[in-house]
């Protein structure tokens, strides 16, 4: 290994396995974060690594960054850095980058990134979601040297990517698709980070304007029936009466999972019979965090008498159990708590599996996220009109998502205002006969 010192800048150069030589430069603490500056190059000879470290360290010196020598799994990282993320939105794109930019593209230099290589990785997604390619057609018993045996078996794809014994759940590779809508959440991870080289001046254009990434499919709603409604939540009632008030929140209201998970229990209001949706519940990474809503702006949601009336019973059902055991219940308690005095909410994810539980036993295949499009479809099949359905579901811009998902349940307000303008003109056309 070569080391090469000064007082501004240091850098050294490593010999890889392959032959090859890898060139690191120190550039010093970011002013802000306070974490270390380090470029990266691997060059095939040691003249060349030579070379590039001079080359690297002169840049350091004068307070340029190193174009060339920038990867992309580089400027992805400096992205994640600088991007201003919700929790699960970093979360999602720390899980895109790791299983499938990074291991593809993240040794490519930008300089040297084309849009032939991102039609490439998004054609092969198509194909197989895990690039499979890439991977080894035998997972071998050790890394180790050895001669096969019965432990070496055929790609499999396993039930969990953390350690664990491989069971029937385990099952031989087959290469499904990554969807459409995956593909260009990747796509827009890596025009966002190469956005962000193009305006710290380390190259001139974004090739991922130049690649053709998939078009998404127009996802159809797919809820429950009324019946299969009706039915599951017979069910419910007669197995789990809180977790039956979830669903039956969940299916009247439009609510988000999040959103009713963090309901506590002063932001009900029975007088004016509504609720205030204003806070987002999540678990991310064991992490328990309570955020805005997902449009950062919160609402009101009326409620019937029957639905009051169902809350206030589950309310009066723990205030007793409290007072039996000398506990005071608080206002900012959770509606719906694993803990008898609301002080923690349920796991939303665990929720998500109990319904699919229920759903399943019930002849229901769809998600619980699929209530919400019960709700929606509903409240436009019945009429209402398209503003108060997106309130309700908390979306915004004024209906336009709520357009573009349901507009075939608007059919009949439209028969509805067709027959009106009709007949109102009929109306008209007699009395001026007469």
């Amino acid at each position: 290994m070569t080391k090469v010192h000064s007082e501004r800048a240091k850098g050294h150069i490593e010999s890889l396995p392959s032959g090859s030589f890898r060139v690191k430069v120190y550039a010093g603490l970011d002013p802000t974060t306070g974490k270390e500056r380090r470029y990266r190059k691997t060059v095939k000879t040691e003249v060349e690594a030579l070379e590039t470290l001079a080359k690297l360290l002169r840049d350091v010196e004068a307070e340029r960054e190193p174009q060339e020598a920038a990867t992309l799994d580089y400027v992805l990282t400096r992205y994640l850095e600088v991007a201003d993320l919700e929790v699960s939105t970093r979360e999602a794109h720390e899980g895109y980058i790791r299983r499938t930019i990074r291991p593809v593209l993240g040794d490519v230099r930008i300089g040297k990134l084309r849009a032939d290589m991102l039609d490439s990785l998004y054609t092969h997604l198509k194909r197989c979601s895990r690039l499979c390619n890439r991977l080894p057609k035998v997972e071998h018993c050790t890394e180790a040297e050895h001669v096969c045996n019965a432990l070496c078996v055929p790609l499999k794809d396993h039930r969990t990517p953390r350690p664990h014994q491989c069971d029937q759940r385990c099952t031989p590779h087959k290469c499904k698709p990554m969807a459409a809508g995956s593909i260009l959440r990747i796509h827009a991870i890596i025009s966002a980070a190469l956005n962000l080289a193009v305006r710290y001046d380390w190259i001139d254009r974004n090739v991922a304007e130049k690649a053709t990434p998939p078009q998404p499919k127009k996802r159809e709603p797919d809820p429950p029936t009324p019946k299969q409604a009706a039915r599951l939540l017979n069910e419910l009632w007669e197995a789990d009466p809180e977790f039956a008030l979830f669903v039956w929140l969940a299916t009247t209201t439009g609510a988000r999972r999040g959103e009713l998970v963090g309901l506590r229990r002063h932001r009900i209001d029975f007088e004016a019979q509504e609720i205030r949706i204003t806070r987002n519940y999540l678990v991310k990474a064991g992490q328990q965090i309570e955020k805005d809503t997902k449009t950062g702006e919160g609402r009101r949601l009326s409620l019937d008498p029957l639905t009051c009336e169902l809350l206030q019973e589950h309310l009066r059902r723990r205030e007793t159990a409290l007072n039996e055991a000398g506990v005071e219940s608080t206002e900012d308690a959770f509606v719906f708590s694993p803990d008898p005095a609301g002080l923690r909410p349920w796991n939303p994810d665990t929720i998500t599996h109990k319904y699919e539980r229920y759903a399943r036993a019930t002849g229901i295949r769809s998600s619980l996220k699929e209530l919400r499009h019960y709700s929606a479809t509903q409240l436009l099949s019945n009429g209402i009109d398209l503003r108060t359905a997106a309130g309700r579901l908390g979306h915004s811009g004024g209906g336009v998502t709520t357009l573009r998902f349901y507009a075939q349940f608007t059919r009949p307000a439209d028969k509805q205002a067709a027959a009106m303008l009709s007949s109102q003109l009929e109306d008209l056309r007699k009395r001026e006969r007469l």
